[in-house]
């Protein structure tokens, strides 16, 4: 009788480590660092994944490494340099601040901000998502960096880059910039989310976005 319960307890301490082992191994696996990734490989892997694109020294990486590190423990992520990574086509930001940031308001002569249409800041959060959005005035050395923007107005600056069904292809895969996270369902891109504010809220992290919605100083 104490034999066969010191087998049985050798059992299922043998057993526990086993299931132990597979749960230290399997985030690992999830984990894995794909840093050397092609756009090509990406598209021919099965299944649902993400891709997370990033790249040393990216601030806006670095304040969401260990949501990501978490979000990969449940998730399948590939976690991939962009630096190292073949086949990424890149974005005209310049065409997308002509094309979608708006003009919303401007300061006055008393140095005081008016937004168009007497919207108020409340009002204006709802029009233009903080997820997608900034608001900025514009100064010397912003209009230096953005052309078409002048000094003294206000805009509404789409910081979410639109990028087309023919933009996330094999052969044609445009990346804005980084932190992207990219869902890849039965090789197609099923949706992207991009820097740290966006990413931060679609995995529902209390992380707070390094930059501010309200840039008016």
């Amino acid at each position: 009788m104490k034999k066969t319960m010191t087998f049985s307890i050798m059992g299922m301490a043998v057993a526990t480590i086993i299931v132990l082992g597979i749960l230290w191994i399997f985030p690992k696996v999830k984990q894995e660092n794909s840093s050397y990734i092609s756009i090509e490989d990406l598209f021919q892997r099965e299944g649902h994944f993400y891709a997370y694109f990033y790249r040393d020294e990216c601030r806006y990486c670095e304040n969401i490494k260990k949501d990501i590190e978490k979000f990969s423990e449940t998730n399948m992520v590939y976690m991939i340099d962009a630096e190292n990574c073949a086949g990424i086509q890149n974005y005209d930001w310049d065409k997308h601040e002509q094309q979608y940031d708006v003009e919303i308001g401007n300061k006055n002569e008393m140095q005081k901000i008016i937004y168009y249409d007497d919207l108020s800041e409340k009002e204006i959060k709802e029009i233009y998502d903080p997820v997608n959005y900034k608001i900025v005035l514009v100064n010397e050395m912003y209009a230096e960096l953005h052309n078409g923007k002048e000094i003294g107005k206000v805009y509404a600056v789409l910081t979410h880059p639109v990028l087309k069904e023919e933009d996330l292809k094999e052969k044609n895969f445009v990346l804005p910039a980084i932190p992207m996270l990219v869902e890849f369902n039965d090789h197609q891109v099923q949706n992207y989310y991009f820097d740290d504010k966006e990413i931060i809220n679609y995995i529902n992290s209390d992380t707070k976005p390094l930059d501010a919605y309200w840039n008016l100083e």
